[in-house]
């Protein structure tokens, strides 16, 4: 038996793979976009107007899109880190910023099955100094940047500054944050071409026009924007000058009728005891208390702004996949890691759970655009991205993954298989998501939210202490915890180092049995 108590550190267990079971040939390539903080209402293509996207509304057009998707994260690297894992963090202990190098992702079973894999841009490990290694998620290439750089030799966007004799742009911003105020949006200091996210598309392209390798391959493209500071070169800027943009959705008691970390927060990032300290992180201090609304406008208009560029990024790959001829064999992912409040709520950022932070962008192009411009309307979770992409490619689903493949839903449109409920974790906040109903379980507090979300779909009204309401919260409580029962019974199978097609059983004669409420097919 594993002593289950020993929790050893580097990656679990590496299953025994036969050579040959992968047929180069017929195998998919597989791309996951991912942009940092963005929201799911700026797309133009999915009905927001006032966004400037061509690029991503052609890839709606040629993808299908959720309208219904959330992540499992409200953080960069608690959501990350359960998209890569494919576990929830109380699975997996990552519920902020926690390491996470070290756990066993299903990047190592497309990689045990013959795939290429490789990295551009951010994926947020943590820490930060391991993500050198090779062996840390499984990738053959990495070309890494991240959040405010630092200029560290690992961080290769860092080395590419400092190549061209360039300062850490967030410094730049961080004292001009210093002599203006705080205020958390600023034009790019620096040419257009240093700026992050230009880095990031111009390396994807070079790495797609250069890849040679008689395998399939595996890309993830992480874009650092439009996460703050929200900073777009100016040209992008300009493009929604005088632009409609919509205000904040607030009712303006929030701090009185939601739990009392909604004003701390806040007050945290008007006093960030790092402002003085550390140029980089001064950047993205803001004075919510003292912006009005056409402060806000402003900082919206700067962080639509960066997505635009961001756009014309995601323009640039499409059409280098296209030249290469790999569009008709490769399923391309398109999402975010979370969104950020923008002032709604009452809020800036992310980390407390609104739909604005928990709702996400999520499209997935076919091979071929089959099926493209198809809208599915119910819930959808980035927790089955892994295990779809597992399917396509061939490979057989570890049964400890919390999500489930959706090929037949992408491929038929059969919507039939999608969830009723959808989940949320970190820190110490759970958000329980239905169609018509979001709950916000606190844990260890007396308080939280729950909304209505037919009647009141900006979370205006928190119905959390309505007594009328107390019987349907309760109901959604005891799902709640039947779901993390059976999902922590099931993850156990990777801590005890198991291999990924074991699976726990509960007795025959016991309908409910957790691997088949999973949805996996039994052996």
């Amino acid at each position: 038996m594993p002593d289950c108590s020993r929790r050893p550190r580097g990656i679990f267990w590496r299953p025994n793979i036969e050579e040959g079971l992968l047929d180069v040939k017929k195998a998919l390539n597989l791309i996951v976009i991912k942009t940092d903080q963005q929201r799911f209402d700026t797309i133009r293509a999915h009905g927001y107007p006032y966004m400037i996207t061509p690029n991503l509304d052609r890839l709606a057009g040629e993808s299908v899109s959720f309208a219904n998707a959330y992540c499992a994260g409200a953080t960069c690297v608690a959501s990350r880190a359960a998209f890569y894992t494919g576990m929830f963090a109380h699975n997996t202990g990552v519920f902020h910023f926690d390491p996470w190098t070290h756990i066993r992702t299903w990047l190592h079973d497309l990689k045990d099955h013959g795939y290429h894999i490789a990295e551009v841009g951010k994926v947020h490990h943590w820490p930060d100094d391991e993500a050198r290694g090779r062996e840390m998620m499984a990738y053959d290439e990495r070309y890494t940047a991240e959040n405010f750089p630092m200029m560290y030799d690992w961080d290769d966007y860092s080395n590419y500054l400092k190549a061209e004799g360039q300062q850490s742009p967030c410094e730049v911003i961080g004292e001009l944050a210093k002599e203006g105020g705080p205020t958390g949006y600023y034009p790019f200091p620096l040419e257009e071409k240093y700026h992050v996210d230009n880095w990031v598309g111009r390396m994807s392209c070079r790495w797609l026009e250069d890849y040679r390798r008689d395998k399939p391959f595996f890309l993830h493209i992480g874009f650092v924007g439009p996460h703050d500071p929200f900073d777009p070169p100016q040209r992008f800027l300009d493009m929604y000058e005088g632009a409609d943009i919509p205000a904040p959705v607030a009712s303006g008691t929030e701090f009185e009728d939601k739990p009392p970390q909604h004003r701390r927060f806040m007050d945290g990032f008007r006093n960030d005891p790092d402002y003085d300290e550390h140029p980089s992180y001064g950047s993205n201090r803001v004075d919510f208390f003292n912006m009005t609304e056409e402060d806000f406008k402003e900082m919206r208009r700067h962080y639509f702004a960066k997505i635009t560029m961001i756009d014309e990024q995601i323009g640039n790959i499409m059409d280098t996949l296209e030249a290469r001829g790999l569009l008709e064999n490769t399923v391309v992912v398109f999402t975010s890691d979370h969104g950020d409040n923008m002032g709604d709520h009452q809020l800036m950022y992310k980390w407390l759970m609104t739909e604005q932070t928990t709702r996400i962008p999520m499209m997935v192009r076919l091979p071929g655009a089959a099926r493209g411009g198809a809208v599915d309307k119910k819930l959808f979770t980035q927790m089955d991205v892994g295990p779809t992409l597992l399917d396509f490619a061939g490979v057989t689903i570890p049964a400890y993954l919390d999500g489930r493949s959706n090929r037949a839903r992408l491929e038929t449109g059969d919507a039939s298989g999608a969830p009723d409920t959808v989940y949320c974790q970190d820190n110490y906040q759970t958000m329980v998501r239905t169609e018509t109903r979001r709950m916000i379980h606190y844990a260890g507090q007396p308080y939280g939210e729950y909304y209505d979300m037919d009647a009141d779909p900006w979370e205006l009204n928190n119905l959390w202490a309505d007594p009328a309401r107390q019987d349907e919260i309760q109901k959604l409580r005891m799902a709640y915890l039947e779901w993390r029962e059976v999902s922590t019974y099931l993850g156990s199978i990777e801590r005890c180092g198991r291999g990924p097609e074991d699976r726990r059983k509960w007795p025959a004669y016991f309908p409910n049995d957790p691997y088949f409420l999973q949805g996996w097919n039994s052996k």
